[in-house]
């Protein structure tokens, strides 16, 4: 097998074909999404993230937050080989991966999947959207997709509702000729393409101005966690100067979220 060659290929082809995959056998893009955040750390806004700027998938595992130990617990056969005889390591997390969508697509329990142990699977369960959390009343998206920008700041909780309506603010002041819409689920600014997008997470709003732009302005955002094309505001630490200038140099140059 060329290994070279699977970690240069598309994250997004691979990730579109492990969710069809899924999908046919009647399961879902969220359990998909589930598993990939139990098996390497990212969060929900990191994949969105990854589906629009597309990166390597080698690179995805190598970049991966937190490796989960318990995917040492991942054994059986992919593709007619054994999971735990791989010896090159970036190949046995991307093996561990399609095994567990490989059991996702086989109707299996997704507690068991995760290879979760007696005390997690007493997780909380959403009475709306069923998906499952290590803490009771978890912050998350659940129902349906918002269709405008006030019914997704509308479905976060209540303490993080301001800076939410502050960071759209900023943006609209920054982009008076953009479009507001939902794109990915997110809140996006548009006009003729997606300009950037930003979303609610747990403990931060994530920004998504593109790759080109965070590496413009690193010098910047250097008091800011930051990934490629993606920046992480933590609550109450919005600076309006500073996202109002990389909004407004997102539309001088053209550049894409």
């Amino acid at each position: 097998m060329d290994h070279e060659k699977v970690y240069k290929m598309s994250f997004q082809k691979i990730y579109a074909a492990l969710v069809n995959k899924a999908l046919r056998k009647g399961r879902t893009k969220e359990e998909v999404d589930e598993i990939i955040m139990w098996l390497t750390g990212y969060t929900e806004g990191d994949i969105i993230g990854f589906e629009q700027r597309d990166i390597p998938y080698g690179e995805f595992f190598q970049k991966a937050p937190q490796l989960n130990p318990e995917r040492k617990r991942i054994t059986g056969s992919i593709c007619g080989i054994r999971i735990e005889t791989i010896e090159e390591p970036l190949m046995q997390e991307i093996r561990y991966l399609d095994k567990l969508v490989d059991e996702l697509a086989q109707g299996k329990a997704m507690d068991k999947i995760k290879r979760c142990s007696q005390e997690e699977q007493k997780m909380w369960k959403c009475p709306k959207c069923k998906r499952e959390f290590k803490n009771k009343n978890q912050s998350h998206f659940c129902g349906e997709k918002p269709k405008s920008m006030d019914e997704y700041i509308a479905g976060q909780d209540e303490n993080i509702q301001v800076d939410l309506f502050h960071m759209r603010n900023i943006l609209s002041s920054a982009l008076p000729e953009a479009e507001e819409r939902i794109s990915w689920s997110m809140p996006t600014f548009w006009k003729n393409h997606n300009i950037l997008h930003f979303a609610a997470s747990k403990k931060h709003i994530g920004f998504y101005p593109g790759p080109a732009a965070v590496e413009h302005f690193a010098e910047q955002l250097s008091k800011y966690k930051t990934d490629k094309g993606t920046i992480r505001i933590p609550y109450g630490k919005i600076d309006d100067d500073l996202i109002g200038e990389i909004a407004k140099w997102c539309w001088i140059t053209g550049n894409h979220a």
